[in-house]
């Protein structure tokens, strides 16, 4: 009950062989999320490696040849996996950066930041951190077509610092004043 070498890999026998493909089988069917293909899978592993025992292997080439039917599969599918990685990573970055461009324009458009909030199921604090970041990045790279008063929702000010900060109760920044409001009746 040996294990015979080929050029540039491993041969297992048919009992050991029948283990690695149903461990790769089983992490084929983990990594899918496949509970139903998951369980079938651990079944016939499991009757592969009784069979291997049967045939005289040990536990440690058993378990040897598990390991070689998951690395074989992760081989198979790591550039497959990677690419998916990358093409959802670039995905969620642009959509969340469409995400921060939807608040920013909603906060430009004078809305306020609970309801931008309520909209995005955020905390309004998430909402002004993201315009406060947005605004900072423009200002630092020049990008900004409109100065920085214009690029505030009415609840921020800003100070002589250029900090954007919110406004304590019962004050109005600086472009708005009660008579925007309209009549209090």
């Amino acid at each position: 009950m040996s294990v015979s070498e080929q050029p540039g890999e491993l041969r297992l026998e048919a009992e050991l062989g029948t283990v690695a493909e149903a461990a790769g089988a089983r992490l084929r069917a983990e990594t899918d999320e496949d509970a139903v293909a998951a369980q079938a899978a651990a079944d016939a592993l499991t009757h592969a490696a009784t069979s291997a025992m049967a045939a005289g292997y040990s536990l440690t080439e058993i378990a040897r040849a598990e390991a070689r039917g998951k690395d074989k599969l992760r081989g198979t599918l790591r550039a497959d996996a990677l690419k998916l990685v990358e093409r959802t990573g670039t995905r969620a970055r642009e959509t969340q950066a469409e995400h921060y461009r939807a608040i920013a324009r909603a906060s430009r458009l004078g809305l306020p930041m609970r309801e931008i909030a309520n909209a995005a199921h955020v905390t309004h604090g998430t909402i002004r951190a993201i315009t406060q970041r947005l605004a900072s990045r423009e200002s630092d790279s020049g990008a900004s077509d409109s100065p920085a008063s214009e690029q505030q929702s009415p609840e921020t000010t800003q100070s002589d610092s250029g900090a954007v900060t919110p406004p304590t109760w019962g004050q109005h920044p600086p472009e708005t004043t009660q008579s925007d409001f309209g009549a209090v009746g």
